[in-house]
């Protein structure tokens, strides 16, 4: 008996599946295995989003980007670049402000997405870990900012600030060279698709369109809210809302 229960305890540390521990060891093993099994897809830096065709021949975008890790912030925005050419979004309406670092992220989008001259705004930056907590503080920060000026303004705000263990990882995210993905090409087509799904749900020519389903969705309708409300005239307010010269700081 003693022996019995001595040589379960041995296997048991050793991680051999004694027959009375059966299902346990296999449930370790299985765990140890498929924690194995993610490590490849959890650094993994490839794409996982797909996009459909995109046309944002009439959008204006911003993008906010940081001087702090300035090289791997540089690739990031040409990759940005490149995702709002593949949506026909013209060079010219593509408007870029540095910043020092992630933290003033959040502000300088609030600024420009109360000056009514872009349909999106992309921040871009790059946190890597470091010894102290630093990281895990501007982190979870910046990504409150950034999420509390997307809901405060109804501006498209798009978090485009890579939070990285390690420079390898920051590489492997911001170039397409040795197997990596540069994932400002998906931020550029998120900011086209999320402006386009804003303008779509106030009416692309200055109408109110389905009050009700729009209304249920948490969109508001405009001066003509009230069910089956008036539409918007051309030339009237949404007119003056379309996107300007960017004035002063922007």
């Amino acid at each position: 008996m003693i022996g019995s229960y001595l040589f379960t305890l041995a296997s048991l540390a050793l991680g051999v599946a004694a027959p009375m521990a059966s299902a346990f060891a296999t449930s370790s093993l299985a765990v140890h295995r498929s924690s194995s099994a993610v490590v490849g897809p959890m650094f993994a830096a490839e794409s996982e989003v797909s996009f459909s065709e995109l046309d944002g021949s009439k959008l204006q975008i911003g993008i906010l980007r940081t001087r702090w890790n300035d090289e791997h912030v540089s690739n990031l925005v040409d990759g940005i670049k490149a995702g709002l050419k593949g949506c026909k979004v013209d060079e010219d309406k593509i408007f870029i402000k540095e910043v020092p670092g992630a933290y003033e992220l959040p502000y300088a989008a609030k600024l420009l997405a109360m000056s009514g001259t872009v349909d999106a705004i992309i921040c871009c930056g790059v946190l890597i870990k470091g010894e102290t907590l630093h990281f895990e503080y501007i982190s979870e920060a910046v990504s409150k900012g950034i999420m509390d000026v997307n809901l405060s303004t109804m501006t498209p705000v798009i978090y485009g600030v890579l939070n990285c263990l390690d420079e390898e990882q920051v590489k492997k995210r911001s170039s397409n060279e040795n197997g990596g993905h540069n994932h400002g090409e998906d931020w550029g087509k998120t900011a086209v698709e999320m402006a386009t799904m804003k303008r779509e749900a106030r009416g692309s020519k200055g109408t109110v369109v389905k009050v009700k389903e729009l209304s249920a969705m948490g969109f508001g309708a405009g001066s003509g809210g009230a069910e089956g409300g008036e539409k918007e005239k051309e030339g009237g307010p949404r007119e003056k809302n379309k996107p300007v010269d960017a004035p002063g700081f922007f």
